[in-house]
């Protein structure tokens, strides 16, 4: 505990009445000295007796870099006081966290905008609480921390390459009878275990049910992995070839040295979540439909057998962007959406 400027310039009062009443008399103790003393000690007391809040965070949900959001605290105590706030952010998160906040007051909120993937770790909070007259300080430290996860980016693929990814995924029609659909006549060929005898009878002749045709749909197979210093490349490689093939409405089982996930069609947030924690290393499946390789100066990508970089798929810096096939398209940087 230490007296603020505010609580050294009222020592400095307190002194000089001690002096004047050595000089002049006891009387300078009652106009100066004594008011003082009453309003230090108070001060004293009052940050003495102030704990540590019990910190709650509400973090931004997971998303892209260059997305802004907001962390809200609520900072309970069972005796009010004022603080100057500080919340310890990574290097992947810019904001500005220094907060004043009465404790136990009403929540607070700061902005954080996300720069790098990963999962990141917000906290603990660090503060300097302070007496109602700003005499007297004391820094304590709220244990606790909260994490944000930011997806790596997700970036166009030229429409050549999009079409060489979808055509790994060619679903055969299958035998299953999962679902009816309708009556109809017989035709030769049909299978006397889809007769409708009770229809049949009413009409004295064959009726069949049609059933509603399936697929069976079997997931492209993509395995990415990469050198120590190339994680953010693999991960963005793999999180553009993957999210599009779900979009495109082809199921994906993704392996990376961190792990395998399985995402069914339209489940991009399986994959970015994934990718969003994945940690560089040897490619699992070195035979998978798409294989993604980040080396230190460039990022491999295996389809069909065919190997092409990265870059190529999403365009250079002219522009224009050869698929795996050579067809042409414009690029662009920008990050598409994903429907949380």
């Amino acid at each position: 505990m230490r007296p603020t400027r505010r609580g050294v310039a009222l020592l400095v009062v307190v002194a000089s009445g001690v002096v004047l009443a050595a000089v002049f008399g006891p009387r300078a103790l009652n106009a100066l000295v004594l008011p003082a003393v009453v309003a230090l000690a108070a001060a004293a007391v009052q940050v003495y007796r102030a704990d540590p809040p019990r910190v709650e965070r509400r973090t931004p949900a997971a998303d892209f870099p260059g997305t802004a959001g907001a962390v809200t605290l609520s900072l309970e105590s069972e005796r009010s006081y004022p603080a100057t706030v500080t919340d310890e952010l990574p290097a992947a998160l810019d904001g500005d966290s220094t907060l004043d906040v009465v404790v136990g007051g009403e929540p607070v909120s700061y902005g954080v905008t996300y720069r790098t993937r990963g999962e990141h770790e917000i906290g603990p909070l660090s503060l300097v609480a302070r007496d109602v007259l700003g005499l007297a300080k004391r820094e304590m430290v709220a244990r606790g921390t909260d994490s944000v996860v930011v997806y790596p980016p997700v970036r166009r693929l030229t429409r050549s390459a999009t079409q060489d990814l979808s055509s790994l995924h060619d679903p055969e029609p299958s035998n299953r009878r999962d679902e009816f659909d309708h009556l109809r006549e017989y035709a030769r060929g049909d299978s006397l275990r889809d007769v409708h005898w009770k229809s049949s009878a009413k009409r004295s002749d064959l009726i069949v049910k049609e059933y509603v045709p399936e697929s069976d749909t079997e997931s492209v197979l993509l395995s990415a992995g990469g050198v120590r210093s190339a994680g953010d490349r693999m991960a963005e490689a793999a999180a553009t070839l993957s999210v599009r093939l779900v979009r495109n409405g082809v199921p994906v089982t993704l392996s990376t040295p961190s792990g395998v996930v399985e995402a069914p069609v339209g489940d991009e947030r399986t994959l970015l979540e994934h990718l969003a924690r994945a940690e560089s290393g040897r490619v699992p499946n070195e035979s998978a439909d798409v294989v993604v390789r980040a080396g230190e100066s460039n990022t491999a990508v295996v389809v069909g057998g065919e190997e092409t970089t990265f870059e190529s798929l999403v365009g250079d810096e002219s522009g224009e962007a050869t698929g795996f096939e050579g067809g042409d398209a414009n690029r662009t940087a920008r990050f598409e959406e994903v429907t949380a």
